[in-house]
């Protein structure tokens, strides 16, 4: 009865979107209860559960493809707890943006798919969640109501048209040599070094794609998550990408280290630092604030992809936990930039100011949160993006220098490289935002309501808690990185 469970993060999302869509008729404060509630309980579920597997009370839950394991149940507790800040964000912002119950019974949807791709070892049910959750997401992107939302939608979708290739590519030769499509069942050594290695290029960039890997994720995303609502911006960067990753991991490592090691392993890592450089420089020319996040969404994904590619325990921690910070920093920065639009009425960087006065809370929570990307000391993003260059060097990679005792490989210089830029570009929009001169009548501009507000300060004072108190996400990490790093193959 216990592996019937797996099926919960998936399927009681749906339910939960079926239920929101039957109680439209119902007063207002009782669809309210019902959408932050139901979000809660999922959350509390899937944390519930995640404890007990690495307490050993439990072992993972399968019901045919479905499989509720550590790394699955990890990104189904992020999925639960960034929608839940999420909606109650949305029960005030949808009265500027006139979102209905669709809106909502789609949100759910998208997060039982999101779960279902991160907790399955089948590739062509993998893929089946990925476009699912694709389709859905297209559809809240359209209720960004504007013909740029209209555009963004459709490069979305079609950029999905090279992931199935790819991924339908990869299963033939998959199916065709091994008899299944279940990467737990399969028998690698029937696989030729050929066909290993293509494979995992195949699956790489087949779920990389819409985790914002290049080339192809610097086509779709900034459009897609900029021209969304802010909610879906922030959902589609803090967590839907992440889920892609995992995704990608799970298909990609049973063949990573097969054959050709240490050239897998330096372009999935050089690739990580590709899109490090190329997000943090398009950023920095970007003069539209959600724009902006959007480019920087594609180079802290690089950081993530870079860990994952070093392929050693080290590297995996560093990236499970940039994968969870970097929904806190950037998902509040999302947030915030949608109470910014609602009171300035633009997207221009350099048409706003002043506002520091007016929206106090709103600018130390912007502060603070880009502080945390940035990779500050006593920040969460400063322990997860060092840990990845510890990484580089249990992965073998020379030490070029050392500073106070600390090694510099080619990696981490590439890495504080790209957080000095991070830095730059976003305190120089802090300045201009908060600090410049004001740009027009700033008499009714204050911060959020209450409802908006929360979801915002939450995500920030994490980002100072978890900098301060690693510890108490780090022994979680650790054991959810061991498992990942036992699915390599070799």
């Amino acid at each position: 009865m216990q592996d019937y469970y797996a099926l919960v993060p998936v399927l009681l999302p749906v339910a939960g979107g079926l239920l929101v869509y039957l109680a439209r008729g119902r007063s207002e404060r009782f669809q309210r209860s019902l959408i932050v509630c139901f979000m809660a309980l999922l959350f509390a579920m899937n944390l519930a559960y995640l404890i007990a597997l690495q307490g050993r009370m439990i072992s993972p839950a399968a019901v045919g493809a479905i499989v509720l394991d550590a790394p699955g149940a990890f990104i189904s507790c992020l999925v639960a707890f960034l929608g839940m800040l999420v909606l109650v964000y949305s029960l005030i912002y949808r009265e500027n943006n006139r979102f209905d119950a669709t809106f909502f019974s789609l949100y759910f949807v998208l997060a039982g798919t999101m779960c279902g791709m991160a907790c399955t070892y089948n590739v062509l049910v993998m893929l089946v969640f990925l476009e699912a959750a694709t389709v859905a997401s297209a559809v809240l992107i359209l209720f960004g109501r504007t013909k740029r939302a209209i555009r963004a939608a459709y490069i979305y979708l079609a950029i999905s048209i090279v992931e199935v290739i790819l991924v339908i590519y990869g299963s033939f030769i998959l199916y065709g040599s091994t008899g299944t499509l279940d990467l737990r069942l399969m028998d690698i050594s029937r696989l030729s070094d050929g066909d290993t290695f293509l494979l995992a290029f195949l699956f790489l960039f087949g779920f990389g794609t819409k985790a914002g890997v290049l080339p192809l994720g610097i086509i779709w995303l900034p459009s897609a998550h900029s021209d969304a609502p802010a909610p879906i911006s922030a959902t589609m960067s803090g967590i839907l990408i992440k889920a892609s990753v995992i995704a990608m991991v799970k298909a990609m490592y049973p063949f990573f280290l097969i054959s050709g090691a240490s050239t897998l392993v330096l372009v999935v890592a050089g690739l990580g630092v590709l899109n490090m450089f190329a997000g943090v420089i398009m950023a920095l020319l970007s003069a539209d604030l959600k724009r902006l996040l959007a480019y920087h969404s594609i180079s802290q994904m690089g950081y993530i992809v870079m860990g994952f590619g070093l392929a050693v325990p080290l590297g995996i921690y560093g990236g499970l936990f940039h994968v969870m910070n970097h929904m806190l920093f950037k998902g509040c920065l999302f947030l915030i930039a949608g109470a910014l639009i609602l009171r300035v009425n633009t997207r221009q960087i350099h048409k706003m100011g002043g506002l520091l006065t007016k929206m106090p809370v709103t600018a130390i929570c912007f502060l603070v949160a880009s502080l945390a990307m940035s990779g500050l000391p006593f920040l969460n993003g400063f322990l997860s993006k060092e840990a990845i260059y510890e990484g580089s060097i249990q992965a073998g990679f020379p030490v070029l220098f050392t500073i106070a005792g600390q090694g510099f490989t080619f990696f981490s210089i590439c890495g504080w490289a790209t957080s000095i830029l991070t830095f730059i570009c976003l305190i120089h929009a802090f300045i201009v935002i908060f600090l410049g001169k004001p740009k027009g009548e700033l008499g009714g501009v204050q911060d959020p309501p209450v409802c908006m507000m929360l979801p915002i300060v939450v995500m920030a004072l994490l980002c100072v808690i978890i900098g301060l108190f690693p510890g108490l996400v780090s022994g979680t990490l650790q054991y959810i990185a061991q498992i990942v790093f036992l699915m390599k193959g070799g």
